[in-house]
């Protein structure tokens, strides 16, 4: 009457391997950051602008903003697939 637990290769290896689901293609996920950040950079801008801020100054503050949440979106993306 001795029952035998389930062997699970990865938990005997001890390796980390990732559950066996579906690879999100890497384009997707790039163009998922870039419609966030696009997001976040047009409320960024209008936000500047009503602030009273000129529309070239409310361009350029909306740019920032999509820059840094690119860079921010794509730092942890790496960081989520490295090893």
């Amino acid at each position: 009457m001795t029952e035998k637990a389930p062997r699970d290769p990865r938990l005997l290896a001890g390796s980390h391997l990732p559950p066996n689901r579906p690879e999100v293609p890497r384009w997707k996920s790039v163009l998922l950051m870039l419609f966030a950040a696009a997001i976040v950079g047009g409320a960024a801008g209008l936000l500047s602008h009503a602030g009273g801020n000129n529309i070239p100054a409310a361009i350029l503050t909306g740019g920032g903003a999509f820059a840094g949440t690119v860079g921010l979106l794509l730092a942890i993306a790496h960081y989520a697939s490295a090893r």
